[in-house]
C-alpha cells in the first residue's frame, strides 16, 4: 500500500551546487506534460491508498510553480489531500503567490535549503512569511560542524522575531555529487566530536542545541519506522509526470527508471542499474546494530565504508541525545 509519493517535476535549477545529487539536466521528467491530466490519472492509480505525504521535487520547484500549483489543486479535487505536501526549494525564487497559496493550504510545508546562505533581506522576509517551513543545512567535506546553523537560529530570531526550524542533513556521495565534497573518515571524526559538544550544550540548557538534538532524533526515528532500504520501499512511489517510476527521487536519470504506472512497457531503453538493496542485504549490514537507523545507507553512494563508519558513530551519539529528553 502506497503511503508516500515523490513527484519529480523536472531537473532545471537556478543554482549549480557541487553537492547536487542530480547526475544530469536531461531527464525524461523534463519532457512536457499536462499536470492536471497526470493528477487525474495518478488519483485513479492511488485509489484505495491512504496517502500521508506528497513531496514535490525539482531541480528547483519554484521554476515549476505553476505546474505544482495545478497538480496540488487537481489532486485535492480528486480527493487526494495528504497530511503533508512538501516543497523543497533553495528559497531564492519564492513569490508572493507561493507564500499566499502555501499559507492558505495547511498541508503545504516548505523546506528551504540554506546552501551558501547569502539571502537578500527581501528573500528572508518572504521565507518568514510562511507559516510552516524549515531551513535545511548540509554536512559535507567543507562543512563539518553546525555552528552556522546556530548562528542562523539566533540571528534570524533577532531579525524576524521567531526561531527558524533549522535542520541538518548529511551528504549522499552519488555520481552527481562532486567527489571533493565527499566526507572522509577524518571529517566524520571532526563532526562527531562537534556533536558531543552540542549534546553537552543541550544538557546545560542552550535552546538551539536542544532543538538540534531533537531534530536529529526526529529524523533518526523517521528512518527507524521504515521497512527495507533507505529511499526504496514498497510504500513509497517516486514518479514523474509521465508515469515513469524511479528507484529513488535523488536521481532523475533514465537509468534509474524501473517501470511506468500507466504503461506495461517502459518507452525507454533499459540500462543496467544498481540494486537498491546492494548494501542493505549484505551480511555486514544485516548484522549491524545501526541498521534500523541507516537502512544500509544510500544505495548509490560511492563512499559506503565512510557512510557505515559515520552511521555507527552516530548510533552511540543518538543514544546520548535520548537521555536529554527522558
Amino acid at each position: 500500500m502506497i503511503k508516500y509519493v515523490n513527484l519529480l517535476i523536472g531537473s532545471a535549477c537556478n543554482m549549480k551546487c557541487g553537492y547536487c545529487l542530480q547526475t544530469n539536466e536531461k531527464s525524461p521528467a523534463d519532457h512536457k506534460a499536462d499536470p492536471v491530466e497526470f493528477a487525474h490519472k495518478l488519483a485513479d492509480y492511488l485509489k484505495g491508498s491512504r496517502i500521508e505525504r506528497i513531496a514535490y521535487w525539482g531541480g528547483e520547484p519554484m521554476l515549476y510553480w505553476d505546474r505544482i500549483k495545478a497538480l496540488h489543486g487537481a489532486l485535492i479535487d480528486k480527493g487526494i489531500r495528504p497530511e503533508q505536501s512538501t516543497v523543497t526549494t533553495n528559497g531564492r525564487s519564492l513569490t508572493d503567490d507561493y507564500v499566499e497559496y502555501a499559507n492558505a493550504n495547511p498541508d503545504i510545508f516548505t523546506v528551504v535549503s540554506w546552501h551558501d546562505g547569502n539571502f537578500t533581506d527581501e528573500q528572508l522576509s518572504r521565507i518568514f512569511r510562511l507559516r510552516e517551513f524549515s531551513i535545511s543545512l548540509l554536512i559535507h567535506h567543507y562543512q563539518t560542524d553546525m555552528w552556522g546553523a546556530r548562528d542562523l537560529f539566533y540571528s534570524l530570531q533577532e531579525k524576524c522575531g521567531r526561531y527558524p526550524k533549522a535542520a541538518v542533513h548529511f551528504l549522499r556521495a552519488n555520481d552527481g555529487c562532486r567527489s571533493d565534497y565527499y566526507m572522509t573518515r577524518e571529517d566524520v571524526d571532526v563532526f562527531c566530536k562537534h556533536l558531543e559538544t552540542v549534546i553537552e550544550m543541550a544538557r546545560i540548557g542552550d535552546p538551539w542545541a536542544a532543538w538540534q538534538c531533537s531534530q536529529l532524533l526526529y529524523h533518526r526515528n523517521k528512518v527507524k519506522s521504515r521497512v527495507g532500504p533507505m529511499c526504496v520501499r514498497d510504500e513509497l512511489l517516486s514518479v514523474d509526470l509521465h508515469g515513469n517510476v524511479y528507484a529513488c527521487h535523488h536521481n532523475y536519470d533514465a537509468s534509474n527508471i524501473t517501470g511506468n504506472i500507466f504503461k506495461k512497457v517502459i518507452p525507454i531503453r533499459a540500462v543496467p542499474q544498481l540494486s537498491p538493496r546492494r548494501f542493505y542485504d549484505s551480511v555486514e549490514c544485516q548484522s549491524c546494530e545501526a541498521l534500523d537507523e541507516c537502512r544500509g545507507g544510500c544505495y548509490t553512494s560511492n563512499t559506503h565504508d565512510i557512510d557505515c563508519y559515520f552511521a555507527k558513530k552516530r548510533f552511540a551519539l543518538y543514544h546520548a541525545m535520548e537521555k536529554l529528553f527522558q
